[in-house]
């Protein structure tokens, strides 16, 4: 269950009531719209934030506070749902329940407070040493994203097709975007996000609520976003024709990504029936492109469909050697055209069904994924349960699936081969 708290303007707090862990999570999500100008200040802030605040300035100090809170974990990251970037503070500690006494949870929420609203600075900025080690360590990870191909052409894609909207930016930004922050900029932007992003706390687990709203209030008192709206991820513009890019790098293992329309968002009724056509047709050891591309035909070592579910955009990824991307595309082919007709078999329709709806078990039993599936539900505006979801799944009929299969339609053809052989 979980329920609603407003605690001023543009901040809302969501306590999730469960019993079920021996932990309470509190998350703080700030919202922006995914941008060039600012995705990768965005990301920096995290990594530098994580690293003290005035009352703790140094990860060691924070690292002595957590473990005397029973060793209470502290966690920065930047998410990402359609053109909703979000950055997450989080922290998990034991809940008071198993204390004797001891406010625990209260103290940890504090300390995730202190981090986000009181951060170390000097001279009119971040702390400078800690700007310049993290910047080179988001470069860093930018760098690994691009030397992973695999990972690289899957994110590709969607940059391709996405070219004319948000979507198709990256979250981590660029080296050259990088490179260009300061700890005075960053400062700056920091200052400018909390004054007008709309802010989502997650409370997760068992906890006083009463005390958690009265700290927040307090903590929060000086701020006031004045933007109380969502980042809107529109559903992707089909184009007339396919696109056929292809990229050519030094590998000797070809990466062969596809991209399709669905035609089908997150706040549609057909929306689970999507999860199980994509299921069906890439989404495991029992799917038809595992089974058919590359265990029957041997075409791929590896290939699987994945749902871009905030854009309306599905892509199947594979790794393929060079001279079979006519045949690999071909079978896929085959494989959605079953989709179409209908020519799923009973093992691939009911294995489907049974791991999406374990998956989402697993969101229910884990404190992080269940603040980030409603977390999901909120930016969607919709209000459907994990277990509401579960039932929808099991509710789908093989006619549902063929109704969201014949929505489908191919956008682009991209691929990544070797330098000398591009042109076969």
């Amino acid at each position: 269950m979980m329920i609603k708290y407003n605690i001023k303007k543009g901040i809302n707090l969501y306590h999730i009531q469960t019993e079920k862990f021996k932990t309470v999570a509190a998350t703080v999500n700030i919202h922006r719209p995914l941008s060039k100008s600012e995705a990768s200040m965005n990301t920096l802030l995290t990594d530098v934030m994580h690293r003290g605040c005035e009352k703790y300035p140094d990860t060691i100090e924070i690292s002595k506070y957590l473990q005397s809170l029973y060793g209470a974990g502290l966690y920065t990251n930047i998410k990402r749902k359609g053109e909703d970037q979000i950055i997450s503070f989080t922290v998990n500690a034991v809940s008071d329940k198993y204390l004797d006494g001891d406010e625990c949870t209260l103290k940890a929420i504090l300390l995730l407070y202190d981090l986000l609203l009181n951060p170390l600075t000097e001279d009119g900025g971040f702390k400078k040493d800690y700007v310049e080690q993290e910047k080179i360590n988001l470069k860093n990870d930018i760098s690994a994203i691009i030397n992973d191909k695999r990972s690289y052409s899957a994110w590709r894609i969607l940059e391709l097709m996405c070219k004319d909207s948000r979507y198709g930016i990256h979250e981590l930004g660029t080296p050259q975007d990088v490179d260009r922050i300061t700890n005075i900029t960053l400062y700056n932007h920091y200052k400018k996000i909390l004054s007008e992003s709309p802010i989502d706390i997650f409370i997760t687990g068992d906890v006083d609520i009463k005390k958690v709203i009265s700290c927040t209030k307090e903590a929060f008192k000086n701020i006031t976003p004045s933007n109380t709206s969502y980042p809107v991820c529109d559903m992707y513009v089909k184009k007339a024709k396919t696109e056929d890019v292809t990229e050519k790098f030094d590998v000797t293992q070809a990466k062969l990504c596809l991209g399709y329309a669905t035609g089908t968002m997150p706040q549609d009724d057909d929306y689970p029936a999507l999860m199980v056509y994509n299921g069906i047709l890439g989404g495991g050891a029992h799917s038809k492109l595992f089974n058919n591309v590359r265990e029957k035909l041997s075409l791929a070592y590896y290939v699987s469909s994945r749902l871009e579910r905030y854009k309306g955009i599905m892509t199947i990824c594979s790794g393929i050697e060079i001279e079979n991307k006519q045949k690999t595309i071909d079978e896929i082919n085959v494989q959605l055209e079953a989709m179409r007709s209908g020519d799923i078999s009973d093992y691939e329709f009911n294995s489907t069904i049974k791991s999406i709806t374990n998956s989402l078990k697993a969101f229910g039993d884990d404190i992080g994924y269940s603040a980030d599936y409603y977390l999901g539900q909120i930016v969607t505006g919709k209000n459907v349960t994990i277990d509401e979801l579960i039932d929808k799944i099991e509710a789908v009929t093989l006619q549902d699936v063929v109704r969201v299969a014949e929505k489908i339609e191919p956008q682009m053809v991209y691929f990544l081969t070797a330098e000398s052989e591009a042109n076969n």
